[in-house]
């Protein structure tokens, strides 16, 4: 039987002989990558984001055929593809003396990567908290101390490569992107939200589009219709230009079954108050939308009657 000073930890307890400590630094740990090599597959490229600070223990665990890795997702790919088609890679490398601190900051970074590789939909993660714990209620106390934690916390120029490199090639589906676009439509932002970029844009200059873009701004100072009223033939000119590059639609009011035609999405938008995105959304899924309309493409040619600005 062990020591019980051999186990270190209170939310975390810890066996020392599977742990590494580096002086001056303290006990280590590392949030890592199982990334798939399977060129012909379409799950090619899709990842597993773990941590640990049992990083050998935790190596042997997936190079043991014989032995469960982790949660059903994961297990079920390495006995399907083999462990041996999964690529390796450390994305950060965390240090503490105090054992529970450092599983906490890495569960904590685990989340953001799991988050930000979205490998619960498109990866091998059970869950969008890596440990299971997702939806569990935290205490303000604790999130008081994370937040205090990650104040003035910045990537290091190697994690930044790391994440660039493991992210290149990598599409959104189309079905994540409408789901984005849909979770995005309504969204405003808020004051705070303004105010501080606001102050992250104090004194840089913004960037043009094109290089003649970048001219005419170095000449004339800003957009061309800045601090000018648009003459209302240039409005409608910009209002004919819209309309042919946009998508017809036809609005389907649900409740009492009238329908709207528009010569595109952003008149459909001001008129009935769904945003773009839901709108898009609806016609390739054939959703209602929260206030309450269905939508569907049409042909532009088709429009017998489009009512004025719509607006």
């Amino acid at each position: 039987m062990k020591d019980k000073n051999d186990i270190i930890g209170i939310k975390h307890p810890h066996k020392k002989e599977y742990l590494k400590w580096v002086d001056e630094k303290g006990w280590e740990g590392v949030v890592y990558t199982y990334t798939l090599s399977a060129p012909n597959d379409k799950k090619d490229g899709w990842k597993y984001v773990g941590c640990t600070a049992e990083e050998t223990i935790r190596r042997s665990r997936w190079n043991s055929d014989n032995n469960d890795y982790a949660a059903q997702k994961i297990n079920d790919a390495r006995k399907h593809y083999g462990i041996d088609s999964f690529d390796y890679a450390i994305l950060e490398t965390h240090y503490d003396e105090d054992i529970d601190r450092l599983v906490d900051k890495l569960e904590e970074r685990e989340k953001h990567f799991i988050k930000e590789f979205d490998s619960v939909e498109h990866g091998f993660n059970s869950n969008h908290g890596g440990t299971g714990r997702y939806g569990q209620k935290i205490s303000e106390d604790e999130i008081a101390r994370r937040n205090k934690a990650r104040e003035g916390f910045k990537h290091t120029e190697e994690t930044k490569k790391r994440i660039s490199e493991l992210q290149k090639g990598r599409k959104h589906s189309d079905e994540a992107k409408a789901k984005i676009s849909a979770g995005n439509s309504g969204k405003k932002r808020t004051e705070a939200m303004n105010k501080k970029q606001s102050e992250r844009m104090k004194g840089k200059e913004p960037v043009a589009a094109t290089e003649g873009a970048k001219e005419w701004v170095k000449k004339n100072g800003g957009g061309y219709w800045k601090g000018k009223q648009m003459p209302e033939d240039a409005r409608a000119k910009l209002k004919l230009i819209q309309q042919a590059n946009g998508t017809a639609v036809k609005a389907i009011c649900v409740k009492d079954g009238t329908t709207e035609d528009f010569t595109t999405m952003l008149d459909a938008s001001k008129k009935t108050g769904d945003g773009a995105g839901s709108i898009k959304y609806s016609i390739e899924n054939g959703n209602t939308t929260k206030r309450g309309y269905k939508y569907k493409k049409i042909d532009k040619n088709e429009i017998s009657r489009i009512e004025g600005e719509n607006s």
